[in-house]
């Protein structure tokens, strides 16, 4: 018989927990209730021991596209009419993803027992976040999970759109830089040795240039490691200093004067800014903890940074419009438009449009960024091969035919 552990209350209020054999969570529930304790959780033991174990070892990671995926068909089956534990559980028997196999599993025993999806979801955090459990909480009790669901598939759908779209967008440049920096190290310690050879036995003084490429040359035969060490230690320095703040602000501040990728990050940051929180106020969260979660979802912490005073001027009644007024990084024009929506009483709606226009924007900055990248690197690497080429045999064309 299935073993279940249990978490209940008793007539003081106290938790207790324990385990009891049973065939089925609904026997559980029945069992407590009838020993006078009101059921928290119920879960399998079995279950409950695979799901840690499987968050304490490697697990496979659960992609955007998959829980894209997951919500829009959970959304499509509550719509439908089908109850909320046998949608569970039809999406557990098909999903492709083991680990999150796994943890639609924990969630429906969760529910099962008498447990909000949103609360079964809650101990899933690094599957679902702060925006997907409140927004899932507003459509319980609402009674609008489905259409909740329906908007944050569109979410994730986009997200993973937007972050394919830079992924086939970079991967051309990036192709390109590894193998110009393979053919230059290439010609550097394979085939500039081997042409110093000949330097030696002309009688003459050689170029700058070629003096030049020959010192560096030496220097990446003799200390190569020092340069491989070198790069691994500034990756190293750098992801030391991205999980801190001030680190990460440093980084952040940095990547954002860079033209035209800084101004495209900018208007990717009030994109989210603007979904997340017209989401959230549109599904009936207050406006404290939707603020809240969306200076959590913002990945700049420059721009985060600037989200977090809106919610002190929240509180003295200045609004949410207000604080960015002499923002750096909010342009006047979403300004003005959020002050317009709380005005009307449809800020929702405003920072919707808002959302959908600087999407728009983004898409247009990364087809520019990527149609300047390519001819920018093959102009770059075209002159370093071109220079280290002419230095190599710059000093044959100089040799002197009667000498």
């Amino acid at each position: 018989m299935p073993q279940f552990t249990y978490k209940a209350k008793d007539n003081s209020g106290q938790l207790v927990s324990g385990t009891l054999e049973a065939e089925s969570p609904a026997n559980v529930i029945t069992r407590l209730q009838a020993m006078g304790y009101f059921p928290v959780s119920v879960q399998d033991s079995k279950s409950s021991a695979a799901v840690a174990s499987a968050s304490q070892g490697r697990q496979k990671r659960v992609k955007i596209n998959d829980m894209a995926s997951f919500n829009r068909q959970l959304a499509d089956l509550l719509s439908s009419g089908i109850p909320l534990v046998k949608a569970l559980s039809v999406l557990q028997n098909q999903t492709p993803n083991p680990t999150l196999r796994q943890i639609i599993q924990q969630v429906t025993q969760d529910v099962s027992g008498g447990d909000s999806l949103a609360g079964a979801m809650s101990r899933h955090p690094k599957v679902f976040n702060k925006l997907f459990i409140a927004m899932v909480k507003a459509g319980e009790a609402g009674g609008l999970l489905d259409q909740v669901l329906q908007r944050l598939a569109d979410f994730s759908e986009n997200e993973a759109e937007t972050r394919s779209k830079v992924k086939s967008a970079l991967a051309y440049p990036i192709v390109m830089v590894l193998a110009g920096a393979g053919a230059i190290m290439v010609l550097l310690t394979v085939v500039m040795p081997k042409i110093m050879k000949i330097y030696e036995d002309l009688d003459q003084q050689l170029p700058a240039t070629t003096v030049i490429l020959i010192s560096v040359s030496k220097f990446l035969q003799s200390y190569w490691y020092m340069v491989i060490g070198s790069i691994v230690a500034l990756v190293f320095i750098l992801m030391r200093m991205k999980n801190t703040k001030e680190g990460r602000r440093a980084i952040d501040t940095f990547i954002l004067k860079i033209p035209i990728l800084g101004p495209m990050i900018i208007k990717k940051e009030i994109a989210n800014f603007a979904r997340t929180l017209g989401s959230l106020l549109h599904n009936g969260v207050s406006i404290l903890p939707a603020l809240d979660i969306t200076h959590g979802v913002l990945n700049n912490q420059i721009v985060a940074d600037e989200v977090a005073r809106i919610p002190e001027n929240v509180t003295q009644g200045e609004g949410v419009a207000a604080p960015l007024r002499n923002s750096k990084v909010f342009p006047p024009i979403v300004v003005n438009m959020m002050a317009i929506g709380e005005e009307t009483g449809r800020l929702d709606n405003v920072l919707s449009k808002v959302a959908k226009s600087f999407d728009t924007e983004v898409d247009r900055d990364v087809k520019t960024l990527t149609s300047l990248l390519e001819p920018l690197i093959i102009l770059f690497m075209g002159l370093v091969v071109g220079f280290i080429v002419i230095s190599m045999l710059l000093p044959i064309f100089s040799i002197d035919p009667g000498a």
